[in-house]
């Protein structure tokens, strides 16, 4: 919990910097710092302990001495110096979208808007509209990304709530008084945001152990403490509801608790049907509970195959599940490799060599370095001499690892620009192993431009796969708008769903269209770091959500089919990995 608090302190500097004017690298420098405080995977303290709080990157000696600071006094001077006199409100507002520093300093100034809720009278009365600069298109924007910031300050992303979720767990799995705990809610659902966190434990003196969760390290507050139901709130805010329940009736609560709603209606239907009764104590047929110690066993009694946690969501899986119809789910271990991950070569911050040995150790068969192209300036895009440089690099890294994987390949995510052109040349794009494409601009353009310029970018046959289509921001930006049946037609290049803990892009259902209509998928990192190649698991739950089986994807085949699919898309081939799905 420290380093994601240190982190947000980090994240509002930056923020604080920028509203005030202060250099931009100083307020890039503690944004870089807040997520690589976000990728560590070492708690902070005992990092500090230890003296290696220089080898995280984008710590140095200053805000090393801050990170001790915070750890021995639980605050930072600095940080509650810069903040004197601006309103915390507006340090918040800065992360809506399109409520840039200048916009908020403007309405600060101008309209002394020191709360979200003076910020909604004065766009609510038009006061917006009299400043200069503020048109009609614009007020409506922000009024949009207010709500939507709002919205989304209700839930919290999935790979904010899984890694906590796994800590709690961890914990309560040490306590003596605890024999059995599971996650459950819309978290063990993998949905891509997550409101409050479900725990389940199973206890030979309940009080005993709700007592002792109640203690645990990271909880701010008791909201509710009883002998088989806690409540606590986190540091953060977050609220954990813990539930205790006895052995006989644990796979039936798992189940009510996991959900959904609209799932758990469907299964007491079908358990009515059969004249049973069905509830989070177990299955019953009359007085007599016919099952509800184990999870398989209460879908067992209803003539169920047990149904993925990813998939109760009402919509087609308990049909499926009756006519024997279930999907393979891809699982983790069948991704044989990752094919968007950027280096310091743009905005990343790890080597070529430290993002081969990351891929390495997590078994992959091949990783694609897919740094950015020239217009993506705040992202230090690549201009072609730069390429050549990173081209020799990576030749150089080959013929050092002679025999060894990962198969290194010559990458760019290059930008799908406003007209639907590319940013490299083809002769350039013709050199890249893989080119991901992918839109990092002009997002408000009509559902048939935003259509055309992605077919446009498809059509390109340099161009394998196309990068988090929508190119949403959990929280701070929405969805563009684009005909996905015209998309998934037209997709000779592989869809990305992209595991970035804010894009989860494509969406599930998305996914599931896409592979419904014949389209091949690709997921992926996204990874600026080597800690962050990790993150391609939230692809995965994304594509589980998705009913998307490894047949579809095409980094699940082995190298020789992947290489010959790359090969053959150029050419305009069929390669055999396509045309088979082998894996």
């Amino acid at each position: 919990m420290i380093n994601e608090e240190i982190a947000n302190i980090f994240e509002r500097m930056s923020r604080l910097l920028a509203f005030k004017g202060e250099n931009r690298f100083r307020v890039l420098a503690y944004r870089r710092a807040a997520q690589s405080l976000r990728d560590l995977k070492d708690d902070l303290a005992t990092t500090a302990r230890e003296g290696r709080l220089d080898e995280i990157p984008g710590v140095g000696k200053d805000l090393a001495s801050m990170i001790r600071e915070y750890i021995e006094k639980g605050r930072i001077r600095r940080y509650d110096a810069e903040r004197r006199g601006v309103p915390g409100a507006l340090i918040d507002l800065m992360a809506a979208p399109g409520f840039g520093p200048k916009t908020v300093a403007v309405l600060h100034e101008k309209l002394s808007i020191t709360s979200v809720e003076e910020l909604n009278r004065a766009i609510n009365s038009g006061a917006l509209l009299e400043l200069r600069g503020f048109g009609e298109k614009k007020v409506e924007n922000l009024r949009r990304g207010l709500a939507l910031w709002l919205s989304s300050k209700q839930r919290m992303p999935l790979g904010v709530a899984l890694p906590m979720a796994e800590k709690l767990l961890d914990d309560l799995r040490k306590l003596a008084s605890v024999e059995r705990a599971d996650v459950a809610g819309s978290v063990r659902r993998r949905r891509d945001t997550i409101g409050d966190l479900d725990l389940l434990i199973v206890s030979a003196n309940s009080p005993r152990a709700l007592r002792e969760f109640s203690k645990l390290p990271g909880v701010k507050q008791v909201a509710a403490l009883g002998e088989t139901r806690a409540t606590v709130i986190m540091e953060g805010g977050v609220q954990v509801d813990a539930r205790a329940v006895e052995k006989n009736s644990y796979g039936a609560a798992l189940q009510y608790l996991t959900g959904s709603k609209e799932h758990n209606v469907h299964l007491r239907t079908i358990a009515r049907r059969r004249g049973l009764k069905l509830s989070e104590y177990g299955v019953f047929r009359g007085a007599k509970r016919v099952a509800g110690a184990d999870e398989r066993d209460v879908y067992g009694s209803l003539k169920l195959p047990l149904i993925p946690p990813e998939l109760r969501e009402d919509r087609g899986e308990i049909e499926a599940a009756l006519q024997g119809r279930l999907p393979d789910l891809i699982e983790l271990e069948e991704l044989r490799g990752d094919l968007h991950a950027h280096t310091n070569y743009s905005d990343g911050r790890s080597t070529i060599e430290e993002m081969a040995a990351r891929a390495a150790e997590l078994g992959y068969e091949y990783i694609a370095l897919t740094d950015h192209s020239p217009s993506s300036r705040i992202a230090r895009g690549l201009d072609c001499a730069q390429l050549e440089q990173k081209f020799e690099e990576i030749e150089a890294a080959r013929k050092n690892r002679p025999g060894r994987r990962p198969h290194l390949l010559f990458g760019a995510e290059v930008d799908i620009l406003p007209n639907g052109k590319l940013d490299y040349p083809d002769d350039v794009l013709a050199r890249f192993d893989v080119v991901t494409a992918s839109i990092h601009s002009a997002f408000k353009q009509s559902k048939d431009k935003m259509t055309g310029r992605l077919i446009d970018a498809i059509s390109n046959p340099n161009v394998r796969i196309i990068g988090h289509p929508t190119t949403r921001l959990l929280g701070s930006r929405g969805p563009v708008d684009f005909d996905l049946e015209a998309v998934i037609k037209a997709a000779g290049a592989a869809l990305e769903i992209n595991g970035a803990i804010l894009r989860l892009d494509l969406t599930d259902t998305m996914a599931r269209a896409a592979q419904q209509g014949g389209a091949l998928l690709a997921i992926n990192s996204d990874a600026h770091s080597a800690a962050q190649l990790d993150q391609i698991r939230y692809g995965v739950y994304q594509a589980r959500r998705g009913w998307i089986e490894a047949r579809s994807v095409v980094n699940s085949w082995r190298w020789p089919d992947l290489s010959s699919w790359l090969e053959a898309r150029r050419s305009g081939r069929q390669a055999r990995g396509a045309a088979t799905g082998r894996r």
